[in-house]
């Protein structure tokens, strides 16, 4: 791997997990759907405008266009939708938890359902990562951790670990990146809208905190960490940008 290939990672890793407070902190403040809801709506068009700047144009063909929206509802609307809900609930700190096995979900499914090879160490480490988040969640639900947050959790890194394996199959290029990464989020906001109207109150408490906290998941882990994300798994390949997730 090359050096400026790691340093991507690593500065993706540390985006990637403030997300986690900064989504504790934002929901204090809104329901969490319409949060996500104006997140994507905003940082979406932001991205696309961007990209058209740039001169990136919207060009995909029928695969890519279904894979980006799948990808849209799965990361965005499902997977983030679940883990803003879970933090109402739980610590911010166990969705991390969760969150981060993501590396040993890829490799397992790559495994079962794309032939990926996976070596006896390798099954090993799946077995042993698997154990001790089992052994740490065991403890977060004796010590009153709700566990309808960790469910909430695990079925976000379902869908998650499924949009991951999505990404490796479109066709992403240095000069249509950012264009991706828009329209994924704008696809992503349009199921929160409905969800958020019939089962949440649009109430709004406007404290600096909410403006700040809104306006750094809406940049960074809203825009920069997906672009990261994007060229960094077309770089290096699915399973080994996603090891980035344990750090």
């Amino acid at each position: 791997m090359q050096i400026k290939h790691f340093l991507l990672g690593v500065i993706f890793a540390l985006i990637w997990s403030s997300a986690f407070p900064s989504a504790k902190i934002a929901v204090q403040y809104a329901p969490p759907f319409f949060i996500l809801f104006l997140r994507f709506f905003f940082s979406g068009l932001l991205a696309v405008a961007i990209a058209k700047a740039l001169g990136q144009k919207i060009s995909f063909n029928k695969k890519d266009w279904l894979s980006i929206v799948a990808f849209g509802v799965l990361q965005n609307s499902i997977y983030l939708g679940l883990i803003f809900l879970a933090v109402t609930k739980i610590e911010a700190n166990i969705s991390v938890i969760v969150a981060s096995i993501l590396p040993l979900t890829v490799a397992l499914f790559s495994w079962l359902f794309f032939n990926s090879k996976i070596s006896i160490l390798g099954v090993a480490g799946l077995l042993l990562g698997f154990s001790g988040v089992l052994v740490i969640m065991y403890q977060r639900a004796q010590s009153g951790s709700e566990l309808i947050g960790i469910f909430l959790c695990f079925i976000a890194l379902l869908a998650t670990t499924i949009a991951t394996l999505i990404l490796s199959k479109i066709n992403i290029k240095k000069e249509n990146v950012l264009m991706i990464v828009g329209l994924q989020m704008i696809v992503g906001c349009i199921p929160l809208l409905p969800i958020s109207y019939f089962f949440e109150k649009w109430v709004i408490y406007w404290h600096i905190n909410f403006f700040l906290t809104f306006g750094y998941i809406s940049l960074f882990p809203g825009i920069v960490a997906p672009l990261i994300w994007f060229y960094l798994q077309k770089e290096i390949g699915t399973v080994r940008f996603s090891s980035f997730h344990f750090l």
